[in-house]
């Protein structure tokens, strides 16, 4: 990958993932580089073509999917180190799994269901028993029976 497209993508880390300014995170870039920070600002949107209110635009969180996709667009020949930039960037296994039951109210239809649900295993339940209570059911049924009971009840998963 060459140079300009790496500072590119070192710029987005630094934005992105530490939450530095632009100017931030190319003076610091520089300073690593021994570069000018506004040679290098100037550098990174000279290589995408764009304008510096356009790299702002695809330096924001929220437009990671577009820039991905403006780069591969603009750099084909490096989607592979594009691909595996953004793999290693969105690695999500620090951002905890949000639970939207609780944050989505449940609809009366949605009570309406689960009360059906409940009945017609009741009812299921209440038909195991009376084919268990049978004396000409054979015992290896009446014993299956029972584990599906059991499981109608939540006692056995």
């Amino acid at each position: 990958m060459n140079n300009s497209i790496s500072h590119v993508l070192e710029i987005y880390r630094l934005v992105v993932q530490y939450n530095r300014t632009k100017e931030d995170a190319a003076k610091e870039l520089s300073r690593k580089h021994k570069l000018d920070y506004q040679d290098l600002l100037a550098s990174c949107t000279k290589t995408l073509n764009i304008s510096p209110d356009k790299f702002d635009y695809f330096l924001n969180s929220q437009n990671s999917f577009n820039f991905k996709n403006f780069l591969f667009r603009r750099f084909p020949d490096e989607e592979n180190q594009i691909t595996q930039f953004f793999n290693s960037f969105e690695d999500t296994s620090d951002i905890p799994i949000l639970d939207f039951t609780k944050l989505i109210k449940r609809s009366p239809h949605h009570e309406k269901i689960k009360f059906s649900s409940e009945l017609m295993l009741m009812t299921v339940k209440d038909s195991f028993l009376d084919w268990i209570a049978r004396p000409d059911v054979p015992q290896d049924v009446k014993k299956d029976l029972k584990i599906w009971i059991t499981r109608i009840e939540g006692k056995e998963q």
